[in-house]
């Protein structure tokens, strides 16, 4: 009898569950207008050509991206020789790495970031310490854990690898003799070593070895602006919501279709992974633990990322000051206001570029949700809204992310 009891028990439970999935997914969807327009706005099919970047004349230019392409591959561009840009962006994992912390000749301190679509954001890196995609591409290049090399390096491997393909998008290169100079040579305060080389060498040479060392980054921006995502089952899930197509709408399992109803309304995950990238490509505070030192994050570089050498305002800039840059010359820069934020990553092909946040911090995506669910209305993170979600929910969440994988 007892055996009996039970079995009635855990069947009437099970009942009541099914009977509840039932009820759910019998209005799977039936959306309002207003959560149609959202769905319809994370569509890809809006993302469109990329936005024109004032800063770099070239950034459409075939060639100099037939000519970025080869130097993104190329691990000369290294102090070691095995270092290239496709060792931190590789392209069957998303144009990331599947490390916690990048590693060049050395380790970095925050993770890889995807370079797929970053021709249509305004700021670079975790900390947006950038303002351009090509001012980005030249960073790591002098980075002393990255590719650990100068600029003046940089430019002797143009002079003698890649003269001819330089001089069909850019024109003439300076006649120097670039290969008498110390390839060490670059403007670094930290090297005592490196600046003096640099300061031997005469100022009309400084300025044509910076000058080749800039079109660099501009060729490099050229390729990586051809990197863009591709359409995912939820893509296919929002064309059939559009036109009507019932059919259409399998694309979406039930699970998934309760995360993306949750994703739009209750979780507000819409609030800042939004638009086609699934990005606002700004900077909030999510409550992540750091590694080992504090990071700022956002705060750190907020005040001075205007002075950037190779800024969008800077005079190596194809911009017109008084015109273009509006995201520089009118940027908020109260460090206060982005202490520990970090930079909305896309959600495109979330699911299949693991470790997540800044610093690789967590392994899997539930461990993502969980602790935003933790850290949801505590100090810091106003901006996360999971904390009355259930596990399921969250489960349901996880489902939905999969579903933005490229087809």
């Amino acid at each position: 009898m007892a055996r009996l009891l039970i079995v009635i028990f855990f069947t009437a439970i099970s009942s009541v569950s099914l009977a509840d999935n039932v009820v759910r997914d019998a209005a799977l969807d039936k959306w309002s207008e207003s959560e149609r327009a959202l769905i319809d706005s994370m569509l890809i099919d809006h993302l469109g050509p990329p936005p024109v970047d004032a800063s770099n004349k070239f950034a459409d230019n075939k060639n100099a991206a037939k000519l970025g392409k080869k130097i993104f591959n190329d691990t000369r561009f290294s102090a070691n020789g095995k270092v290239s840009c496709a060792s931190c962006h590789l392209s069957d994992y998303n144009f990331t790495d599947k490390l916690s912390l990048a590693e060049g000749i050395g380790t970095t301190t925050r993770r890889s970031m995807p370079a797929v679509g970053m021709a249509y954001q305004k700021w670079f890196f975790w900390d947006g310490r950038k303002d351009s995609s090509w001012a980005q591409a030249l960073a790591p290049l002098e980075s002393p854990v990255e590719h650990g090399i100068s600029r003046t390096f940089s430019t002797q491997l143009i002079y003698k690898h890649y003269r001819n393909d330089y001089l069909a998008v850019f024109g003439a290169l300076a006649e120097i003799n670039i290969a008498a100079l110390s390839p060490q040579a670059r403007p670094d305060t930290n090297d005592e070593v490196a600046m003096k080389q640099w300061q031997a060498i005469s100022h009309n040479g400084r300025e044509q070895i910076t000058r080749v060392f800039v079109n660099t980054g501009k060729a490099l921006a050229a390729f990586v602006r051809t990197i863009k995502p591709a359409a995912s089952a939820f893509d296919d899930y929002a064309r059939a919501l559009a036109v009507g197509d019932k059919q259409g709408l399998a694309s979406l399992t039930p699970e998934q279709t309760r995360g993306l109803r949750l994703f739009v309304t209750k979780a507000k995950c819409i609030n800042c992974h939004n638009g086609p990238l699934l990005s606002n490509g700004e900077f909030h505070h999510v409550g992540i633990h750091d590694k080992g030192e504090t990071d700022r994050g956002r705060g750190a570089v907020i005040e001075t990322v205007a002075l950037d050498e190779f800024g969008c305002l800077s005079r190596w800039s194809d911009a017109n000051p008084n015109k273009d840059c509006a995201h520089v010359r009118y940027l908020d820069t109260r460090a206060e206001k982005y202490e520990g934020a970090f930079k909305t990553p896309s959600l495109r092909n979330v699911s299949i570029r693991s470790p997540y946040m800044h610093a690789g911090q967590f392994a899997t995506l539930s461990e993502v949700l969980f602790n935003y669910r933790a850290v949801s209305g505590k100090l810091l993170t106003d901006e996360v809204f999971h904390n009355d979600l259930s596990d399921e929910e969250l489960g349901e969440l996880e489902s939905f992310l999969n579903a933005l994988t490229s087809h």
